[in-house]
């Protein structure tokens, strides 16, 4: 088992961007555009949850995660019966740094949704964060149960796993996530990790060329597959992908847990 580099380099999850539906924002500037006109209805209107839902929806966005928690408790004061307001601030919580608070809301949210393949997935990456790993195995496996499809609670149960040092469960899911979502690089990378863990080096290889045919500057890839080329006597090689890997920023923050 090549363990050594297991601090170095981590098996990646999906990240989902939006608590709610924004995906149309193309940029910084119009999502701070949009804030401000829904700031001037606001102004207006200041009884109306729905709009503090839809600001906070782009705070979130635009990674102003304190500012979206207090527009989501806004909302939450004046409309408790909200249930995305919930969900949001569960969300932005989580990628603020409390996760306990979290928890609690896509708690409050569930209790409501019980079907809700997506948010069993958000709280189950949530326990993982906080070391409760049976949780987040609960919470995954009835997310699959929800959506057997959903390539991220795969991804995601494959991450619990390999924490848990069953590669074997870890692998199957990892497979079964790029299986769904052939483009899902992330997925590519994490069977990659995994495969490499267990000393399969040429399909560890064929697994992070995949990755990073999907995103040619992932630097997480890069020094995988210098990792990959070394234990496969590749050194040369190796050594000038590492080199190249150095001069590539670091991956922006991500939904993500260690191997331990």
């Amino acid at each position: 088992m090549k363990i050594s580099i297991l601090v170095q380099l981590s098996i990646l999850t999906l990240l989902s961007f939006l608590p709610t539906a924004q995906a149309d924002i193309s940029s910084a500037e119009e999502a701070q555009k949009l804030i401000d006109s829904i700031s001037q209805q606001i102004a207006k209107n200041r009884q109306n949850a729905e709009l503090y839902i839809k600001r906070g929806d782009l705070y979130f966005l635009t990674h102003d995660f304190d500012n979206a928690v207090d527009d989501y408790s806004l909302a939450i004061k004046l409309a408790p019966s909200l249930d995305a307001a919930w969900y949001g601030r569960g969300m932005a919580q989580g990628r603020r740094g409390y996760i306990k608070e979290g928890i609690a809301d896509l708690s409050v949210y569930l209790k409501k949704n019980p079907m809700d393949s997506k948010a069993f997935t958000k709280r189950g990456v949530r326990y993982l964060w906080n070391g409760e790993k049976e949780n987040a195995l609960q919470d995954l496996r009835k997310a699959i149960e929800l959506n057997p499809n959903n390539a991220e609670a795969h991804d995601d149960l494959g991450v619990v796993f390999a924490q848990m040092g069953n590669y074997k469960q870890a692998i199957k899911h990892f497979r079964t996530t790029v299986s769904i979502e052939p483009s899902y690089q992330k997925g590519h990378h994490n069977l990659a990790m995994a495969l490499y863990i267990t000393e399969n080096d040429i399909m560890a290889l064929n697994s992070v060329n995949k990755s990073l045919q999907l995103k040619p500057e992932s630097r997480d890839s890069m020094i995988l597959k210098s990792r990959i080329l070394v234990a496969m006597g590749q050194h040369v090689e190796a050594k000038r992908i590492e080199n190249e890997a150095e001069f590539l920023p670091a991956p922006n923050w991500h939904e993500s847990a260690p191997i331990k």
